[in-house]
Parts: structure tokens; sequence; C-alpha cells
């Protein structure tokens, strides 16, 4: 089963808000780029990919081990992967403080897979996905800059990580989440 650990965005509204905004504000982007579902809103904190029911035994019970207390992020800005030049996926990212946080919790994560032989494949960016890009956008960092001239002011509490499953179907991926770690 395809797996992954992350921390859901709880102020779901708001990212949602902003994607339409986004969408309102560039009508000609609606057949380039393609909205994450508000259900699908998550940072990712360590991806396994497919993996079998005896290794989600054992991640399961390396992430019970985690203790951590809970805490506010704060939205920024927005930025794209691998580029704005070339962008695949535009996303929402976190101050500073909130990067700290975010980059403390991975740690924990990571510590624990590795101790059970499970490496991450990526460094840690603490970011949200907003957008998926269908097809490249010319000059696409113009219109986003505009999102981050404004002030982008809004928080999210971290309280929560899970393990979470998920199915490709050719309309997006579900997530269902199979373990809940809850902050002390």
């Amino acid at each position: 089963m395809r797996t992954f650990i992350a921390v859901d965005c709880t102020n779901k509204e708001k990212i949602f808000n902003l994607q339409q905004n986004i969408i309102n504000s560039f009508p000609n982007f609606n057949s380039l780029i393609r909205p994450v579902t508000i259900e699908n809103l998550h940072f990712t904190l360590f991806f396994f990919g497919d993996i079998e029911t005896k290794q989600l035994e054992l991640i399961s019970n390396k992430l019970k081990e985690i203790v951590f207390e809970k805490f506010e992020i704060n939205y920024r800005k927005i930025g794209a992967f691998p580029s704005f030049k070339y962008p695949k996926v535009i996303w929402i990212g976190v101050d500073e403080k909130s990067e700290k946080e975010l980059n403390s919790l991975f740690e924990l994560v990571k510590l624990k897979m590795e101790q059970i032989d499970f490496r991450s494949d990526k460094q840690f960016k603490a970011h949200l996905t907003l957008f998926r890009v269908k097809r490249p956008i010319a000059n696409i960092e113009q219109y986003l800059n505009k999102y981050n001239n404004l002030s982008i002011d809004f928080s999210d509490i971290i309280d929560k990580i899970y393990i979470k499953k998920s199915e490709l179907f050719s309309s997006g991926p579900v997530y269902s989440n199979i373990l809940t770690i809850f902050a002390k």
C-alpha cells in the first residue's frame, strides 16, 4: 500500500479561499492548474511509497514513540517546485519560526524511521501544495508574487501526526488516515 506520514492543514477554509482567489484572479490558469482538494491538504513529513503490511506495523510502532507538543504555524509565501520558470507544483509556505517547528517535527520522524531502516529520499521543505500544474505557464512568478506582496496572514495548529494511505484514481488521489498520533 502507498503510504506517507503527514500533518494536516486544519484551516482548510482559508486555504480554499486562497485557491479560489488565485483562480479568479487569473482565469486563463484554469485549464493549466488543478487545485488540491481541501480534504487532501497536508504537509508531508516522510514519504514511503508502496510498503507491505508488516512494514506498516513497524512504522506505526516507531511513530507511537514520538512525543511532541502542539504548535502554531503561520502561512506566508507562495512558491513553486521545481521553480517558477518550470512549475509542476504551486505551494504555500510558512514563516521562519513555523518552518523551524515543522523541521523539528520532521527530524523526530526521520530519526524514528531511520531506526527501522527507512531513509528520506528528499530534503524536507515545509510546504502545502495548493495546485498541480498540468501545462507550463509563462511568467507565473509575476502573477503569484502579487500574493507574496500582500500579507498572507493566517495560521494553523499542528496537533496530530498521521500515517496516511494514498490511493491513486484518474480523478486524483484519495487519502485515508491509518494511524493518528496526538500531541501531548
